[in-house]
């Protein structure tokens, strides 16, 4: 009770701002930032440098982002396309960060496969877009649901047509299995375009994880004073966490990319500069933050909540519709770890069970793997890695019978 009065205390001290959020048009979820000094390819530099040329692409999606996409220049033979998206606050640079040999986008080009390494709008690497600023809060008014739709569905789409294939292999980490599975969810015929979906740490359903006290904590109090917890600027980053230090720095410490250092001492650049891993939000919307809370708070794999009203117009119903993961046909692997704070075993098992039955389904549980041991651990080059090229190659096989 004692916390929850604090916490009332501070939500009210944004009550100011009631105003300007009832005379605005639309509703952002971010704040002007400083996005200057910016390493925008340091992943060709990454590849570069372990031997690897690449050509750095822009593709432009329907809603106006330029989305910066490698792919690693591909010998005359190869097996399929495969394209690696990354997690939340990350870039393709994290399929480098374990070099030479044990990198997956390295082991997967070596064994003969055309690799492509994706960024979405949210990435340092991406190129902004065609008529907002990067610093603006409308350029970061997003969440997974349109790097799935808008961002995955172009770089798809200008794979198949630059390949001329019909299908490519999709491997995802964290954030990127939830935008996946909300591009197959809305646009279902996206399932005849993939070969195979490799998903490393998924988040859907996440009731299970660390920070649902938090989430469910919260929710109230977005209910009463909306305008003062996630319709102002800094309202959640600095007020909330200001009382919730230890919470905040474990939430965004796990999601910080530089946590040990290893990406620091290989990449270039003052992007890569050493953070304190604690309360760090660049590249990153609120409104991803939001939405994953939201899916925390209420257990469900479910679009935005932007409300009542807003409900009522955009979805025809409240509270919002939950992904369709029926319509999700395509062939999945799910990789988990049962040390995984942020993507709970049982949340990834949820998952599982509520893909149809006509999915081809893969589960492989990594004992002692946490959720960043699948692009950090060395470990990972012989047993996730390795299950992960075993998949593909297998689904390989078939797409060429097909």
């Amino acid at each position: 009770m004692i916390v929850s009065a604090l916490l009332l205390i501070v939500l009210l001290s944004g009550a100011p701002h009631a105003s300007a959020y009832q005379v605005r048009k639309e509703i952002t979820f971010n704040w002007i930032r400083d996005s200057r000094n910016v390493v925008r390819n340091q992943t060709a530099i990454l590849l570069q440098n372990d031997g690897y040329a690449s050509d750095r692409l822009k593709v432009r999606t329907a809603d106006g982002y330029l989305l910066t996409v490698y792919r690693m220049q591909p010998k005359k033979s190869r097996l399929g396309a495969v394209l690696l998206h990354h997690g939340i606050r990350q870039s393709s640079d994290m399929w480098t960060v374990l070099g030479p040999k044990r990198s997956l986008a390295y082991q997967l080009y070596e064994a003969g496969y055309d690799v492509w390494l994706s960024n979405s709008r949210a990435s340092p690497e991406t190129d902004g877009h065609e008529r907002l600023d990067r610093d603006s809060d409308h350029y970061w008014d997003f969440s997974f649901h349109e790097i799935g739709t808008e961002d995955l569905s172009a770089v798809i789409d200008h794979i198949l047509a630059a390949t001329g294939r019909k299908t490519l292999h999709f491997v995802g980490y964290s954030e990127a299995g939830s935008a996946v599975l909300a591009l197959l969810s809305e646009l279902p015929e996206y399932n005849r375009k993939m070969a195979s979906v490799e998903l490393l740490a998924p988040p859907a359903f996440m009731q299970y994880g660390q920070f649902s006290w938090i989430a469910r904590m919260v929710e109230p109090f977005r209910k009463l004073f909306p305008w003062s917890v996630y319709y102002t600027r800094d309202a959640l980053p600095t007020q909330i966490c200001t009382l919730f230090r230890n919470e905040c720095c474990s939430l965004f410490g796990q999601m910080n990319d530089n946590g040990n250092g290893t990406r620091t001492q290989r990449s270039p650049g003052p992007a890569n500069r050493p953070r304190d891993g604690c309360f760090d939000l660049e590249d990153v919307s609120l409104k991803q933050l939001e939405h994953y809370r939201q899916i925390i708070a209420s257990g469900r794999f479910q679009q935005f909540n932007y409300g009542y009203s807003a409900n009522l117009h955009r979805y025809k119903r409240d509270p919002p519709p939950d992904y369709c993961l029926w319509d999700v046909t395509a062939r999945i692997s799910l990789h988990y770890g049962n040390k995984d704070k942020t993507v709970d075993w049982r949340g990834v098992e949820m998952l599982a069970r509520k893909l149809p039955k006509v999915a081809e389904l893969q589960k492989t549980l990594y004992k002692g793997f946490n959720h960043r041991d699948f692009y950090r651990n060395p470990r990972a080059q012989e047993t996730v890695y390795a299950n992960v090229l075993k998949s593909i190659k297998r689904h390989t096989v078939v797409a060429t019978l097909q």
